[in-house]
């Protein structure tokens, strides 16, 4: 094999090492970090009854994850709640797909949640079959720089 050769083969080898090494497990985000973040209430439904929305029960809820697993609920821009929490992963029976649940400490009532996006939907593990929907709150990244005196 001619230098040229040898080094088009070794490049090529590196090239596919960093691009296996760059897309490695613990680099790919898990359900779970999607979960961290603060997140509005969209609306509450529940089968044959009318959904409820901020809208229509006069309220803000939001509810903010952690990477530390706590958890924090707010209504109204007032902290109403905060619970430690964690995430396991539920197989309903064989066949069935993976739920993610989210077990608060302290707290009956578990739930199960998915991310898409930024959408987060939760749902009541407790039987009841009730359907919260949040949007991912962005956070607000405006950068106020300091003005200077002219002629300085």
């Amino acid at each position: 094999m001619n230098s040229f050769a040898r080094s088009v083969f070794v490049g090529g080898l590196l090239s596919a090492g960093a691009l296996f090494t760059s897309c490695s497990r613990d680099a790919m985000p898990t359900m779970e970090e999607g979960l961290v973040g603060r997140w509005e209430w969209e609306q509450t439904a529940a089968k044959n009854q009318h959904v409820l929305t901020p809208d229509n029960t006069g309220h803000k809820v939001v509810v903010e994850f952690d990477r530390r697993g706590r958890a924090r609920f707010y209504q109204d821009d007032k902290l109403v709640s905060a619970a430690a929490f964690m995430v396991r992963r539920d197989r309903a029976g064989l066949g069935e797909p993976v739920r993610h649940l989210i077990i608060y400490r302290g707290y009956q009532n578990n739930q199960y949640y998915s991310v898409s996006g930024n959408r987060l939907q939760l749902q009541d593990a407790n039987g009841k079959l009730l359907q919260h929907q949040y949007t991912r709150l962005v956070a607000d990244l405006s950068v106020q720089l300091p003005t200077t005196k002219q002629g300085q």
